[in-house]
């Protein structure tokens, strides 16, 4: 059985969908949570459900977004249970539009939100995760990072979290801290604005938010052994995700015209490789390049 006894977790946008989820299944496996929703009453709710169900929870009001807000509510969690060993950054906000479209306001807004705010909070844990050397941190991603046409800050926002995911993992590597990145499928207020009705029905139908809160209290586990890596959740099926790199072409003294000849060959994934760090690209052109400094 995972456990979550004697850990102490923040979950953020908790106080529905997903986040919900998540927290309520922090609780029921023994851990106490700060369930952060800046929604009137919605964290109080879900903090009346759990400890309703004999678990241990707080509510934090707080909105995402900025490193003065991601500090408070690290103090916060630190004020209430003493430690922080999970952080999952949940909360989120879209805004979908034709690109161009998007007022200066709103992509401001968007970013801030969904790639500032992580970001923000996983420096304000850091510090207790490092002297606690042991950390788990969820970031969620989402699939609108491999480009949807109607999405452009969100999706730069996701895309931007795998990055952060993956740099952060490498440094907490040695201090026992594990980051890894999850692209959910759930239906939840995030797809209100679908055009599509006859899609949104699906999804309230197919894709609970209980299924991808399954896997992402698999991801954040004590037993999770994977680190700076992309999952995707949803309707029961999880899967890893990842780049791959073409085998491409090499030539020492290149012109545009000899890439357009060599076009296709470039193009071709076929012999290609998994990438998941910067270090495994700087391998790739090792191969190929004489004396290429490692």
């Amino acid at each position: 059985m995972i456990d979550y006894s004697g850990q102490a977790a923040i979950v953020t946008g908790a106080g529905a969908g997903i986040g919900r989820a998540i927290a309520r299944g922090l609780a029921a496996r023994g851990a106490q949570v700060l369930v952060n929703d800046p929604a009137d009453g919605l964290a109080e709710a879900v903090v009346a459900e759990i400890k309703g169900a004999g678990g241990d929870a707080v509510a934090d009001t707080t909105r995402v977004g900025a490193h003065e807000s991601a500090r408070a509510i690290a103090n916060h969690a630190l004020d209430a249970f003493g430690r922080i060993d999970v952080l999952m950054n949940n909360a989120g906000i879209t805004r979908p539009r034709p690109f161009g479209e998007a007022p200066d306001d709103e992509i401001d807004l968007v970013l801030s939100v969904n790639l500032l705010g992580p970001y923000a909070l996983m420096r304000a844990v850091w510090p207790t995760m490092r002297a606690q050397r042991y950390g788990r941190i969820l970031n969620t991603s989402s699939s609108a990072a491999l480009g949807s046409g109607v999405s452009g800050p969100y999706a730069a926002s996701k895309a931007g979290l795998i990055g952060l995911t993956k740099d952060a993992a490498i440094a907490g590597a040695p201090l026992g801290v594990k980051i890894n990145a999850l692209m959910p499928s759930a239906s939840t207020t995030l797809l209100d604005n679908h055009p599509d009705a006859a899609f949104r029905v699906w999804f309230k139908a197919n894709m609970p938010p209980e299924s991808v809160a399954a896997a992402a209290l698999w991801l954040a586990s004590r037993e999770m052994a994977y680190s700076g890596e992309v999952f995707t959740a949803g309707g029961g099926r999880v899967s890893r995700m990842a780049f791959i790199e073409s085998r491409g072409v090499y030539d020492a003294s290149p012109t545009p015209e000899a890439f357009l000849a060599q076009a296709e060959t470039i193009a071709d994934f076929a012999d290609g490789d998994i990438v998941t760090t910067q270090t495994d690209h700087q391998a790739n052109t090792a191969r190929v390049m004489p004396g290429y400094p490692l």
